[in-house]
């Protein structure tokens, strides 16, 4: 039996990068440069920008956060959640180092048959909630 896995192309992700970068413009503008990482469903960096002066931190948070989502097939802060309540673990335990707990991870999944393509990672934002609005807009450029 031969099974296949749809998977993220460039042009979706780079599509979802570039308006991310506009979503995340007025972050930068006010001192909070964002970091974001697209990644395929095994957790393989499709495409990573980075604005000026952000975090050293926000790169690695990033890419775990997109590693997270797409692994974990779900946004991060609901898988947390999840993860922690049935099994008193963090999201680092429970998949490993390259994981990352908390908000601000999106799971991109494809509409019509809901089949998981990869993840968004968004880091560095003035709150977890610009990071969400950042992710999501990536994703809804996306147009899957």
């Amino acid at each position: 039996m031969v099974f296949e896995q749809a998977n993220l192309g460039i042009d979706e992700a780079l599509r979802g990068l570039q308006a991310g970068l506009r979503e995340a413009a007025a972050d930068a503008a006010g001192g909070w440069p964002a970091v974001i990482a697209i990644v395929d469903h095994r957790g393989d960096l499709v495409c990573y920008a980075r604005q000026d002066r952000c975090l050293e931190l926000s790169k690695e948070v990033a890419m775990r956060k997109a590693y997270t989502a797409a692994l974990g097939n779900a946004d991060t802060a609901a898988a947390t959640e999840r993860v922690m309540k049935s099994t008193g673990r963090t999201m680092e335990q429970h998949l490993g180092w390259r994981a990352r707990s908390g908000a601000g991870g999106f799971v991109i999944k494809r509409a019509k048959d809901n089949v998981t393509l990869g993840g968004v990672g968004v880091s560095g934002a003035s709150t977890n909630e610009r990071d969400e609005a950042i992710a999501r807009a990536c994703i809804k450029a996306m147009n899957l």
